[in-house]
């Protein structure tokens, strides 16, 4: 069993520029006496020679503790001169019983630092020049900057060293972007940008009229389309709109639409809209992501994405939605069915939000980004399961796909997908996701429902922002070794192994087999709805 310092591992991951430990699972530690935080820093203290830092660990800055049903999650942020490190984090988890279990670690060597420090300069960009050369590299103009543009100090990795750097947040509109991009405080130049954008008081309750999912479901209708016949009223359901406050707008404690414009507004405690109204489709993603987020808490998440999230119901004219990391906002787009119709979309949209609340940042790599995608597609699915008819239980978004999907029943995208990695990577994130989808749809058939979505949103706690498919597989199994005792252990790598993501070992043949339905066609994945 391989080793970090003294202590024993299941599995240890390097870095591939400082040679330290990146990700470990299945840490063999004691039980210690003291906070999460006092425990964390006992641990990293215990092999801060194999982490190449400090003995003190006089550089970390403490950040947080997360709370889950896997114990707690202890964040750190590395600093230099006083300034963070952007992207030097270390996360420790800890089960219930004081015991560390995994960590994750991408911070620099001391050494480097220290090296670093000798080659520091009085003279720096003033950040108001840094600023301008970030907008003319990104071709963006005042005019369309979303919301505010958020700009920070911060040292920067560059190989074996670190530069200080002007980090900014800048979103934009007409196209949509949460642009991230760090600019040398030194020379001006440009170290790294990339788009983070996700396309995808008293209490009261009063009554409003929603899809659920959507009509195409409900009625079990695939002739259905956004132009043409009337959407019968049988489509339609009235629900309660729970904790609203008292000023007539659809704003409660987890949802709230005030960035929509022109928003609906009642003052008789109604907000029975049909959906030639505008107010509709705010009635819908309140309703949806209220009752998705009390679900979550349910599973013993007491804080995932508990927040009012602010969501603009037609925020792009275009066939899409998105997630703004920057704003932390939901956008949903008009173009074919109004994707805020269709409660799959707001879902799939939602869960980008939950996963970012989850693992800040998440989806810096090819491999994320499609675990993202394919979350997203598994939890509106997944949700609603149990209320479809058969045919469409494996699909998501089947009225908006009336717009574009020429399948009986339409669909966005099938979480049934016989891909195969790494045979069928395209470098889609979305076509991808279908891979990673299909694997948690598995767990959902092994584990049921409620099981499986506990597990799932579990394992993101274990994860990295730059996870890859097989992390995702070990933060999978890992996950149920707190939660379950690793009962589900072997059926769960199985899953994994013949999808080709974990490695192939001996192993006893099980009754349930992914492949074994023949001749299934393979099947197609629209990019939209990020």
């Amino acid at each position: 069993m391989p080793k970090v310092g003294k202590v024993s591992v299941g599995k240890v991951v390097r870095h591939k520029t400082y040679g330290t430990p990146h990700k470990a699972f299945g840490v063999k530690d004691v039980s210690r006496k003291g906070t999460p935080k006092a425990v964390a820093l006992a641990f990293l203290k215990s092999i801060a020679a194999e982490l190449k830092l400090n003995p003190s660990l006089s550089e970390l800055k403490f950040d947080k503790i997360v709370e889950s049903p896997l114990g707690s999650h202890v964040l750190f942020q590395q600093q230099h001169n006083r300034k963070p490190i952007s992207g030097a984090w270390i996360k420790v988890d800890i089960d219930p019983e004081n015991r560390v279990y995994n960590f994750s670690n991408n911070t620099v060597p001391s050494a480097m630092l220290a090296e670093s420090a000798k080659k520091s300069s009085a003279k720096t960009l003033a950040e108001d020049v840094a600023r301008q050369k970030a907008f003319a590299n990104l071709g963006v103009t005042t005019d369309r900057v979303r919301g505010q543009v958020h700009g920070e100090s911060v040292a920067f990795p560059v190989g074996k060293t670190v530069v200080p750097a002007w980090k900014f947040l800048i979103p934009v509109s007409s196209p949509p972007h949460d642009w991230r991009i760090y600019i040398g405080a030194r020379d001006g130049a440009v170290l790294h940008k990339e788009d983070m954008l996700k396309m995808v008081a008293a209490k009261t309750t009063v009554k409003g009229l929603v899809f659920d999912p959507n009509p195409v479901v409900t009625l079990n209708d695939t002739t259905l389309r956004d132009r043409g016949k009337v959407v019968p009223d049988a489509a339609y359901r009235e629900v309660e709109l729970k904790e609203l406050n008292n000023k007539g707008h659809l704003d409660g404690p987890y949802v709230s639409t005030s960035i929509t414009k022109h928003r609906a507004k009642s003052k008789n405690g109604r907000f029975s809209f049909k959906r030639n109204q505008a107010g509709f489709k705010e009635v819908m993603v309140y309703f949806h992501i209220d009752r998705m987020q009390r679900y979550i808490q349910s599973l013993g998440f007491k804080n995932v994405n508990r927040r009012p999230i602010p969501v603009d119901i037609a925020g792009l004219r275009d066939d899409n939605s998105f997630y703004s990391p920057v704003n932390k906002t939901l956008n949903f787009g008009t173009g074919g069915v109004d994707d805020a119709e269709d409660a799959e979309i707001i879902l799939h949209e939602y869960g980008h939000s939950i996963q970012d609340d989850q693992v800040p940042g998440f989806g810096q790599s090819d491999e994320a980004g499609a675990m993202g995608e394919g979350f997203g597609d598994y939890l509106a699915a997944s949700f609603f399961a149990d209320i479809k008819p058969a045919r469409f239980r494996n699909c998501v978004g089947s009225w908006d796909a009336t717009a574009y999907s020429p399948d009986d029943p339409p669909c966005l995208r099938r979480l049934d997908s016989n891909k195969r990695y790494p045979r069928d990577m395209v470098k889609e994130v979305h076509a991808d996701g279908e891979i990673w989808s299909a694997c948690l749809w598995q767990l959902r058939e092994l584990l049921g429902g409620k099981e499986a979505d506990k597990l799932i949103l579990s394992h993101h706690f274990l994860l990295a922002r730059d996870a890859s498919f097989e992390d995702g597989a070990e933060a999978l199994i890992q996950a149920d070794k707190q939660l379950h005792n690793g009962a589900h252990e072997a059926a769960i790598r199985d899953i994994f192994v013949r999808r080709g993501i974990l490695p192939s070992a001996k192993r006893k043949k099980t009754s349930y087999d992914p492949f074994a339905r023949q001749n299934r066609p393979q099947l197609r994945s629209r990019a939209a709805h990020a």
